[in-house]
């Protein structure tokens, strides 16, 4: 799995350049591309994942709820609508640059979209403005354990994340495998709150046992 590692203690002289933040990130996302590949067992972790969601305090108060369509490489939170009574479920769809949430009836209304990806078809209607979220389960390359992402290149979710008046509780969502000690981080880049894998709820430095608080 990838890690950072200590830059060298070589002269100077003879060091290869420092990579940027950027040439981090492309290495990293390429890496863990390469990991999830050899991946098994979607379907299982993808469902221990949504269990641990369902369990926690952040869920089950939680009226507006942002969600994502996954990828094939991505963990199928999907399997959340049996558990999504009395909820407003929304997605995103890419438009001019940023995001659009709507809400929809069920993930059959989600359809591929301009990048492959699968999106609602828009209707200005339905959508949910993000100052109203209780809760974003967000997608990403990788985590840390201190809520750093990495996200998939578009810098989309770090635009919704940073947007004023943001205030819903931001869930990192990926497979264990996708959890680095560090990240590169640049100024742009917004953090999570808490990241939750198929292990449970990844504890966060400094806060009380996963479970107790939101």
């Amino acid at each position: 799995m990838p890690t950072r590692k200590n830059p060298s203690s070589s002269p100077a002289r003879s060091a290869a350049p420092a990579a940027t933040p950027r040439e981090e990130k492309i290495a990293l996302r390429k890496a863990m591309k390469e990991s999830l590949k050899k991946m098994r067992e979607r379907a299982r972790r993808s469902k221990e994942i949504c269990a641990a969601i369902t369990s926690h305090p952040s869920w089950r108060r939680s009226t507006i709820v942002a969600i994502f369509a996954p990828m094939e490489s991505e963990p199928d939170i999907e399997l959340l609508w049996p558990h999504a009574a009395g909820k407003t479920i929304c997605y995103p769809a890419i438009r001019m640059g940023g995001l659009d949430f709507m809400s929809v009836g069920g993930p059959e209304s989600v359809l591929p979209g301009q990048f492959g990806i699968r999106e609602p078809v828009f209707d200005q209607a339905r959508i949910i403005p993000p100052d109203t979220f209780d809760l974003v389960l967000v997608p990403g390359a990788a985590f840390t354990a201190g809520g750093d992402r990495l996200g998939r290149g578009g810098g989309f979710y770090d635009r919704l994340l940073g947007a004023p008046g943001f205030r819903a509780f931001k869930v990192g969502v990926c497979f264990d495998r996708q959890m680095l000690d560090a990240l590169p981080m640049e100024p742009h880049d917004q953090r999570v709150h808490r990241v939750v894998t198929e292990k449970g709820w990844v504890q966060r430095p400094g806060l009380a046992p996963a479970g107790t608080k939101g």
